[in-house]
């Protein structure tokens, strides 16, 4: 029975594809300089791979590589150089036991919030329960979306607030393994971190919604941005 599930996962993954619904848009440079410190907090609340508990959320982690929360933090901090050009990041996940309000050591901070991404394979039908059953001989296709949102505060005060709907498309089938470069890209699932559907959405919209505040910024927190040391 164990080599049935085995090889249940491994139909899975190399038969799983993906679109996303729009693709991260270029970001200038010049749209960040002088507007907030170089210096930012992360502190992040997300359970996108996340299941409730009795006793709490529980993370769901992939079975080869990184934890989700360190593999976020990491991706994080790599945006936040590349793209933002910010100089020193530090990462919080607000729900682990460890942390304190006291962690935070800059004027800026960036609080993100995503849940669990919505499918219209929440209440499957018995269609669907079906196409399971046989494979999916008869393609299935999964409908995506995931909210991140992210607030900007400046010495505990919130300065902007921004949300982003993320939208993909999920395709199952052995028949897609004949024509891969249909697809955007391939999910992997709770398999790996990467490529992954959910953890390409989770990113893009916490870039996105970045992306926003960044050109909206209001002009009072500009100019205290300036003058800091």
């Amino acid at each position: 029975m164990k080599y049935f599930y085995l090889s249940l996962v491994v139909f899975f993954y190399q038969c799983t594809f993906a679109n996303l619904e729009h693709q991260l848009k270029p970001f200038s440079e010049n749209t960040t300089k002088g507007k907030i410190s170089e210096s930012i907090t992360i502190l992040n609340q997300n359970r996108v791979f996340s299941q409730k508990k009795y006793t709490g959320w529980y993370e769901m982690n992939p079975i080869f590589g990184l934890s989700r929360s360190e593999y976020f933090a990491k991706k994080q901090q790599e945006i936040g150089v590349s793209r933002y050009h910010w100089k020193t990041i530090y990462t919080h996940n607000i729900e682990d036991k460890d942390f304190e309000l006291t962690n935070v050591k800059t004027d800026y901070v960036i609080f993100v919030v995503a849940n669990q991404p919505k499918s219209n394979w929440d209440q499957a039908s018995f269609g669907q329960v079906l196409q399971i059953l046989t494979f999916c001989l008869f393609p299935c296709k999964d409908n995506l979306s995931l909210e991140v949102t992210v607030k900007l505060y400046h010495q505990n005060r919130l300065v902007s607030e921004k949300k982003t709907l993320q939208l993909a498309t999920r395709f199952i089938s052995p028949w897609y393994a004949l024509v891969p470069h249909r697809f955007q890209m391939r999910d992997y699932g709770l398999a790996f971190n990467e490529p992954n559907v959910v953890s390409t959405l989770y990113l893009q919209g916490f870039q996105e919604a970045i992306d926003d505040i960044y050109l909206h910024l209001p002009n009072q927190v500009e100019q205290e941005a300036k003058v800091l040391p």
